[in-house]
């Protein structure tokens, strides 16, 4: 059996496809185009499936904190526990780690981002 050859990755042509894609998303109101999740938005900031606990502030030390517990957290975490890191936190706003498909729960969706791109 003959073992198939593929054609080379033209990386000038995939750079320049994803040039296209972002000009095509790029907005003149930039950051002014976003609301705040206050006010009359204000529901969209409270976790809806867990609710808030007081507890008292960790005082412990750790060696790495990672900011946000949503798949590109998640995946930090366990490469640095791969790593041999010990002393891991992940710490998010939400009441549990997901991000985007813990706060949406999409039912039935594999995917969340335009995968085309």
């Amino acid at each position: 059996m003959e073992e198939s050859q593929s054609a080379p990755i033209d990386l000038e042509a995939i750079r320049e496809r994803y040039k296209r894609e972002r000009a095509r998303r790029i907005r003149p109101d930039g950051a002014r185009q976003y609301r705040s999740a206050a006010g009359e938005f204000g529901y969209y900031a409270k976790d809806p499936y867990t609710p808030f606990t007081a507890r008292e502030p960790k005082t412990d030390r750790v060696d790495v904190l990672v900011i946000g517990a949503g798949f590109g957290g998640l995946l930090t975490g366990a490469s640095l526990r791969k790593a041999g890191m010990e002393s891991i936190r992940l710490m998010d706003e939400a009441g549990d780690v997901g991000g985007t498909w813990y706060w949406n729960r999409y039912p039935g969706v594999r995917c969340d981002v335009e995968s085309y791109v």
